[in-house]
């Protein structure tokens, strides 16, 4: 990002000159971005803003916060030794601490805003226009823009939404209950640009900071591509997408059974329209793990559709579950799963994500489980696999695909 000019506020700050952006005081310090504003007291407690002045992240005795543009404030930090807690905050918990928050950055502006640039000024009236009420009222906005956002991938969490559907197409999977509050619906070419244009004028000046597009909801791939070609002609009628422009590409999820469906050439066409990595929850190697969670497809076809997308120059995220199968079938699991991820060839484009496996009482997995005489692993056990399924992994990818923990409880948009 471009950083607006340096100012300096006080003789005794320490500056190297090595960032130009940076302005200091003793105890503050304020990092002005064209698209973000960070303000910190001591390093101790550190706020961040987007364009808007919303309130995005805050740290504060050793305590991340992160604000989504939904509204939830999500929660995390370290209680012990290789054990965090990642937590939403109830409704009491986020009023409370947002007005906090709040007030203490006020304070901290106030500090410092008296030898401060007209461009730091010009952000302390943005940040100043927030209060815990319009915080507030723009959570109930959200609700009248988007769907839930249940689930994206780690790398895309900054990514700017679009919903090109709604809900998920098979929602039958065991072990998910994200989408069971809803439908399944494949947006008009019409109502996509009229959600495309509710989500600008929310997120606003905020838009800046979303530097990739990404095309919900659960499988959106899974849209016929005649209405898919429609769909992603409007997404580029409304923003620049490209190495050079503000968006750098297209991102979204495919479950198998969609994914057989595409030919070659179709999936050609997605990546000459800016798709750059498609996300497949492969979750189990094993054949009878991969029938226990429901899912559409096979292994065996998963291997498949990622060469296939791979051939057409769209680099893929696969997801493993760790825990996937319970006790009875670990090692099972865990070889069949390595071997899939080998056949799949990937390189330095594509991800392997190794998310544990968090069962709801409502999920019928665990009826599943039962049934196939399985028991859930140990929060040890599933330690263990995910440490042998991440050895495993990089072992059989070398320098190619990262391979990265993906903890479902980190996310919040």
């Amino acid at each position: 990002m471009v950083g607006y000019p340096a100012a300096r506020v006080a003789t005794r700050s320490r500056y190297n000159g090595g960032d130009n952006n940076l302005t200091m005081t003793t105890e503050i310090t304020l990092n002005l971005q064209r698209h973000y504003l960070t303000i910190a007291e001591a390093m101790r407690t550190i706020m961040s803003f987007d364009g808007e002045g919303r309130l995005i992240l805050a740290f504060r005795d050793g305590t991340n916060y992160t604000r989504g543009l939904s509204g939830e404030v999500l929660l995390k930090c370290v209680v012990g030794p290789g054990h965090k807690e990642r937590r939403r905050l109830s409704d009491d918990e986020r009023r409370a601490l947002l007005t906090e928050l709040l007030a203490h950055t006020r304070q901290m502006i106030e500090r410092v805003e008296a030898t401060a640039t007209p461009a730091a000024h010009d952000w302390f009236e943005r940040i100043r226009r927030w209060d815990v009420a319009r915080l507030e009222a723009d959570r109930e906005r959200f609700r009248t823009v988007y769907k839930p956002i249940s689930i994206l991938p780690p790398d895309q969490y900054r990514a700017l939404v679009l919903q090109a559907t709604e809900g998920c197409s098979w929602n039958r999977c065991h072990f998910c209950t994200f989408y069971r509050d809803r439908p399944f619906r494949i947006h008009s070419p019409a109502s996509f640009r009229e959600h495309i244009h509710r989500v600008k004028a929310f997120v606003g000046a905020g838009l800046a900071l979303r530097k990739a597009i990404f095309l919900g909801d659960a499988n959106a791939l899974i849209i016929p591509q005649p209405r898919l070609r429609e769909l992603l002609s409007v997404v580029h009628d409304e923003f620049a997408i490209g190495p050079e422009a503000d968006y750098k590409g297209i991102y979204a999820f495919l479950d198998i059974f969609g994914a057989e469906r595409k030919t070659l050439d179709e999936y050609r066409e997605l990546a000459a329209a800016g798709v750059r990595r498609i996300y497949l929850g492969l979750e189990s190697g094993d054949e009878t793990v991969f029938r226990l969670l429901n899912k559409p497809g096979s292994p065996a076809e998963s291997i498949e559709a990622v060469r296939v997308i791979k051939t057409a120059g769209i680099a893929v995220g696969v997801i493993l579950l760790v825990g996937a199968g319970g006790d009875r079938f670990a090692a099972a699991h865990v070889q069949h799963s390595l071997a899939a991820i080998a056949a799949m060839h990937l390189g330095p484009e594509d991800i392997v994500y190794l998310s544990p496996l968090i069962i709801t009482p409502d999920s019928p997995y665990l009826a599943q489980l039962q049934d196939a005489g399985s028991s859930p692993l140990s929060a040890t056990a599933i330690n263990d696999q995910l440490d042998q399924l991440k050895r495993g992994a990089r072992a059989v990818v070398g320098s190619g695909a990262k391979v990265v923990i993906y903890h479902i409880e980190e996310f919040v948009y």
